[in-house]
């Protein structure tokens, strides 16, 4: 983010004052883009417009944290990326951001592997150019550093010292990153070491990469602490003035915690992938040509492999055959069945046994049966993929290049199996890689170009932030989309699709919440989420939360005894938003000369007027602020859906006076709607019951209002009180989730 040259020329390599116009009101300091920002760019092969975007975000990122000309005490934010989108050059891009504006030291946690350190190490050392020129360099770089090292010690004070050295220019001036595994041990030592040092006026840069997982407290329900979370709140004790950054595609977790909690964030930034990436949107969209089902039965024949499973294989060598025509480019597979290493052997052998058959049965006579049927399941898959790719090569030269497609590609089990560590992979080794893994490829882990997945596996326990980072299979793969395919079971495939909808509201939420004052901390926690899916492990939220059904129909305000104040409030909104519309006397649904049982509607008041009044409609009971809210999430995706959407409006009764109902000692309402049907004094017909009066194509809102006792023929506690009844017709509604936090101060 450039700003003037003057200003920047009289502060080399510092933050600028706040300007009247910023980027974000909400950001405390403007960072300046100098060369190391431009150069991680710039090295990314990213188009103009995507680097420009990524300077953007960075600048926007690091200025919500500490200004490092006036370091002082510390902000959380919370980044949220899609899977595989390139959440990791969005945090180098601030890393180099950082150094550009004076930062002397960074953390990156950087995953609970060794293989997903090392990858994050090893990406930040090309990413940022550490080993390039001659000289003095610009950074430095040391993974898991110990307490009792003195080299270790040595290197963060130069770091520290150098930036605090008036007569050295910037690139005089090396920034140290320090990587470490997010394991208790080894943040135990950074911290010691780290206390050894004065660091009151020292800008740091923490960034925690899969921020969701391992991070937080997972003792949060019993009232004590997990040892990495302990050791991450005393990492950041340690630290008087620094940034922490919470990266993740899957950020339920960090919302649901309480916001008392150290790591619970201040703000958010949803970061927009590019024009090349894929993710929900196009893989689980209806009718998606590119998911197939795995049928449930085929699991339960023995131990002869499933075909589902040959057929995928065959899919991905027909497009690791095409590439390697094509473009000469590699192509993988996953295969991603349990966490059980057993099952890890069985479809090694399974894949391992299919592919020497098959270069067995390829280089028979062309005349040969067991050739002709094999060459026939090859173009099966063919036919199959050229429904997506028009620019396959043909049938021919593809099954000419198959026998090099099958011999170039290596097939490995992918988790321990008794070593040390999961092993690390030199992917252009080979030509086609087949991975068969579980927790090792649940989530950080990158599959080079993947293509096919397959992945027989089911929902488990339910979390939605776990299913979601099972999705390798997104990334950016516009370019070669027509040759990928995804395996999935019925009931996984039915999560993924439902998360789509989870993940889009979610981000719209939080992209308000990036410029509205006061951030996270008075966002009331509100998600779609289809009732089979739990948000996240239960063991770190600490604050329960309420959900709704997807059938729809009537939600009614319980809470009726609220303050005297609220409900002078609630009536003139409820007596101005009624002024606005014309009613008429609804005698369709039933007629009557009985005042009590004469309501008047409006079939066409626009949602979003209903969606203004809702939002300032004021509730005390929890139960009926976390129903409303998700009232308020429903009639919000109606409108997004379609923005001619009407509501019917209800003024119940409006001529009636004296109407009475009762509430219970804590002021809920024991009956709410006149119940149906009932006769009237002089015969006739039934009245059909207050919930009769609704319309089936559009939600409906019941204005009421009651005289409220204790009892039926006690004293009026309050008159004329307003109360509200909601119905959402079951094509309209949602599964929703709604987080009251204790202490919240709420902003709708």
């Amino acid at each position: 983010m450039t700003q003037d040259s003057d200003a920047a020329a009289a502060h080399p390599g510092q933050a600028i004052p706040l300007s009247a116009s910023l980027p974000n009101p909400q950001m405390k300091w403007v960072p300046v883009q100098g060369e190391e920002a431009t150069g991680v760019v710039r090295r990314s092969g990213v188009d103009a417009a995507s680097q420009a975007r990524l300077i953007a975000d960075a600048a926007e990122i690091l200025g919500r944290g500490v200004d490092p000309c006036n370091p002082n005490g510390s902000a959380t934010g919370l980044v949220v990326g899609n899977v595989q989108s390139g959440k990791t050059m969005s945090f180098t891009t601030v890393i180099g951001l950082a150094r550009d504006n004076g930062f002397p030291l960074v953390i990156v946690i950087a995953g609970t592997k060794v293989n997903l350190l090392n990858q994050s190490h090893e990406r930040l050392e090309k990413d940022l150019n550490v080993n390039a020129g001659e000289g003095l360099p610009s950074w430095k770089i040391q993974k898991n550093v110990q307490a009792n090292d003195a080299h270790d010690e040595q290197s963060i004070r130069q770091a520290i010292e150098a930036w605090q050295n008036d007569e050295l220019e910037d690139d005089e001036r090396p920034t140290l990153i320090v990587t470490v595994l997010k394991q208790r041990q080894r943040l135990e030592s950074l911290t010691m070491l780290l206390r050894k040092l004065d660091l009151k006026r020292v800008p740091v840069l923490v960034v925690d990469d899969e921020a969701d997982q391992a991070s937080l407290n997972t003792r949060a329900q019993q009232g004590g602490e997990s040892p990495t979370y302990t050791k991450l709140r005393e990492l950041r004790d340690a630290l008087p003035c620094h940034t922490y950054l919470q990266y993740t595609a899957t950020p339920q977790a960090p919302l649901l915690i309480n916001i008392a909690d150290v790591l619970s964030p201040d703000f958010p930034k949803v970061l927009e992938p590019g024009a090349d990436y894929v993710g929900g949107q196009e893989f689980f969209a209806p009718g998606s040509p590119y998911i197939r089902n795995i049928p449930p039965q085929e699991f339960a024949q023995g131990n002869d492999p499933p075909e589902s499973m040959l057929e995928a294989l065959r899919v991905f060598f027909v497009g690791l055959a095409g590439s390697l025509i094509r473009d000469g480019l590699r192509r993988s597979m996953l295969i991603h069945p349990s966490r059980l290493r057993a099952d890890h052997r069985q479809f090694v052998q399974w894949v391992t046994e299919a592919k020497s058959a098959w270069l067995t049965v390829l280089n028979l006579k062309e005349a040969d049966p067991d050739r002709i049927e094999l060459v026939a399941d090859f173009r099966a898959s063919y036919d199959h993929l050229a429904t997506t790719d028009a620019h396959l090569p043909s049938f021919e030269d593809v099954l000419g290049k198959m026998p090099r497609a099958l011999r170039q590609t290596t097939i490995i089990e992918f988790n321990t199996n008794g070593r040390p560590r999961t092993p690390e992979i030199t992917w252009r080794n080979s030509e086609g890689w087949i991975l068969v893994g579980g927790q090792a490829v649940d989530r950080g882990f990158t599959v080079d170009r993947l293509t096919v997945t397959y992945m027989p596996r089911s929902v488990g326990v339910g979390n939605a932030d776990t299913v979601q980072q099972r999705a390798r299979f997104f990334g950016y793969k516009r370019k070669y989309l027509g040759i990928c395919r995804i395996w999935l079971e019925a009931d996984t495939r039915s999560a993924f699709e439902g998360y789509v909808e989870h993940e889009n509201l979610m981000r719209r939420e939080l992209k308000l919440m990036e410029t509205t004052p006061g951030g996270l901390n008075k966002w009331r926690r509100r998600f779609v989420l289809d009732s089979s899916l739990q948000p996240c492990r239960r063991s770190v939220v600490s604050d329960s939360f309420f959900r709704g059904t997807r059938a729809g129909g009537w939600t009614q305000q319980k809470g009726a005894l609220i303050s005297e104040e609220l409900r002078a409030k609630n009536a003139d909104l409820l007596e101005a938003f009624a002024q606005a519309f014309s009613f008429s006397e609804d005698t369709q649904t039933y007629l009557s000369t009985e005042d009590s049982q004469r309501h008047f509607v409006a079939r066409e008041v626009p949602i979003t007027a209903v969606i203004d009044m809702l939002s300032e409609y004021r509730l005390e009971d929890p139960r009926d602020t976390a129903h409303f809210t998700g009232m308020l999430v429903t009639l919000g995706e109606a409108l997004r859906r379609n923005a001619d959407t009407a509501v019917a409006v209800y003024r119940m009764r409006p001529n009636a006076s004296g109407s009475r109902r009762t509430v219970s000692e804590f002021g809920n309402l024991e009956k709410g709607f006149q119940q149906g049907p009932t006769r009237l004094a002089g015969g006739g017909r039934n009245y059909p019951g207050d919930s009769a009066f609704a319309m089936d194509d559009r939600p409906t809102i019941q204005l009421h209002r009651f005289d409220l006792s204790y009892t039926d023929r006690g004293p009026i506690e309050a008159a004329a009180v307003p109360l509200l009844a909601i119905h959402i017709p079951p094509h309209l509604a949602k599964e929703w989730l709604v987080q009251l936090q204790a202490g919240q101060e709420v902003q709708d």
